[in-house]
C-alpha cells in the first residue's frame, strides 16, 4: 500500500519495477562503513553567477565548487531523478548516468573531504528541497549508506549537528492511521517512550498540536503535498489527513516538539510544514521526501530510529543507522535497487 499524495500520480507497481530495475546499475550494495574519525562536513548550496556553488567546510579548511552548468539545469537534472524514484514517470535509459554525472559535477572535488568526514550537512534553500544529494554515488556507493547526513535551511549548531542525544525518559504523542501503519510501528515507538500518549487517527484533530507540550511527536497518516520545486513559493494546501480532518502546516504553531516525525508521502518537501516547524522551535524534523510504504519497510524505519533514539544516540546517528539496518533487512529478500528504495526515502532537518 502506498500513501496518497496531492497532484502526483500514484504509485505504480510496474513502474517502481522499472525504476528499481534501472538504480541497480549505478548504486551497488553498500559495504559496511568505516569508523570515520574525521569532523562533519557542511556543504552551503548557492546560485552564483547563474551556476550552483558548493562551498564546503569542516571547521578546518574550506573549498568551493561550481557547477558547469546552470542551476536551472541542475534543478531540472534532480527533479527527473525525483519522478523516477517516486515513480511518476519511468527512468529513462540516462537514469544512471544522470546521477553519476551530478555525482561527478557537485562532489568530484569534494571526495577526499567526504571520506574523512564524520558526517555530512547540506545546507540548502527551498528550491533545492527536491535534490537528492545524499543519493549521489561517491565511490560506487550512496552517499547515505556510508556517511550520516542531514540537510539544514541555515547554519545548523553543532549541538544540532552532534547531539545531545534524545534518549532517555522522552514523553511524545503518537498518532496512529491503521491504513499507513498496519503493523503498527506507532506502537511499538510508544512501548520505547511509555510515558508517550498514543492516539487513534480518529481521536486526533488538528487544534490539539497548538499548545502540545511533549518532547517529540509521530504521526503515521495520509500526507498530501503539492511540490513546488522550487519555481513558486510554498503551498499553503499541504496537509495530513488525519481522518476527517486536514491538519495543516499552522497546526504546529504554539507547541513545544523539540523532533517531528512525519510518517506521511512527501512532507520532506513541503516548504509549509518545515517552516512551520522551524518557527515553533522544532530541532529535528523527519519525513520522506517520496511516496513511501504503509507498514513493511516504514514500520522497520520507526523501529530503527526511535530505538536509536532510546538507546542514547542522537538523531542524525540514529537515522543512518536506520537505514543501515532497513538496507540490512532486506538483504537476500529483494534485490540491491528495492533495498535502497525502501531504506532511502526519509530526510533529516536539522533546524
Amino acid at each position: 500500500m502506498r500513501r496518497r499524495v496531492g497532484q502526483i500520480r500514484p504509485w505504480r507497481r510496474g513502474a517502481a519495477s522499472a525504476a528499481l530495475a534501472l538504480l541497480a546499475s549505478l548504486l551497488p550494495l553498500a559495504a559496511p562503513a568505516a569508523q570515520a574519525q574525521g569532523s562533519c562536513l557542511e556543504i552551503v548550496l548557492l546560485e552564483k553567477g547563474g551556476r550552483l556553488a558548493l562551498r564546503a567546510s569542516d571547521g578546518k579548511t574550506a573549498l568551493t565548487v561550481t557547477s558547469e552548468r546552470s542551476v536551472n539545469a541542475i534543478a531540472k537534472e534532480f527533479l527527473k531523478v525525483y519522478e523516477a524514484l517516486d515513480g511518476k514517470q519511468g527512468p529513462d535509459a540516462r537514469f544512471d548516468a544522470r546521477l553519476e554525472l551530478l555525482s561527478v559535477e557537485l562532489l568530484g572535488p569534494l571526495r577526499p573531504a567526504l571520506r574523512e568526514a564524520a558526517c555530512v550537512v547540506f545546507e540548502i534553500n527551498p528550491r533545492f528541497l527536491h535534490f537528492a544529494l545524499d543519493l549521489l554515488p561517491v565511490d560506487g556507493e550512496p552517499l547515505f549508506l556510508v556517511k550520516p547526513t542531514a540537510f539544514a535551511l541555515s547554519r545548523p549548531s553543532p549541538t544540532a549537528i552532534e547531539g545531545p542525544a534524545v534518549g532517555g525518559p522522552l514523553r511524545g504523542l503518537i498518532v496512529r492511521d491503521p491504513e499507513t501503519d498496519p503493523e503498527n510501528g506507532a506502537g511499538e515507538a510508544q512501548r520505547l517512550f511509555p510515558a508517550s500518549d498514543l492516539l487513534h487517527i480518529e481521536q486526533a484533530d488538528p487544534r490539539m498540536f497548538a499548545h502540545a507540550d511533549y518532547d517529540f511527536l509521530l504521526i503515521s497518516a495520509y500526507g498530501s503535498v503539492t511540490p513546488s520545486w522550487g519555481s513558486a513559493p510554498a503551498d499553503e494546501d499541504d496537509v495530513i489527513e488525519l481522518g476527517e480532518r486536514d491538519m495543516e502546516a499552522d497546526a504546529l504553531d504554539g507547541s513545544r516538539f523539540k523532533l517531528v516525525y512525519l510518517d506521511s508521502s512527501q512532507l520532506g518537501i513541503s516548504e509549509s510544514f518545515i517552516a512551520s516547524a522551524r518557527r515553533n522551535g522544532v530541532r529535528h524534523f523527519l519525513a520522506p521526501l517520496i511516496n513511501n510504504e504503509a507498514g513493511n519497510s516504514s514500520t522497520l524505519m520507526i523501529r530503527y530510529f526511535f530505538g536509536g533514539l532510546s538507546q542514547g544516540r542522537s538523531p542524525m546517528d540514529a537515522l543512518f543507522q536506520a537505514r543501515r539496518g532497513i538496507h540490512q533487512e532486506f538483504q537476500g529478500k529483494a534485490g540491491r535497487t528495492e533495498r535502497l528504495y525502501y531504506a532511502y526515502p526519509f530526510r533529516l532537518y536539522l533546524l
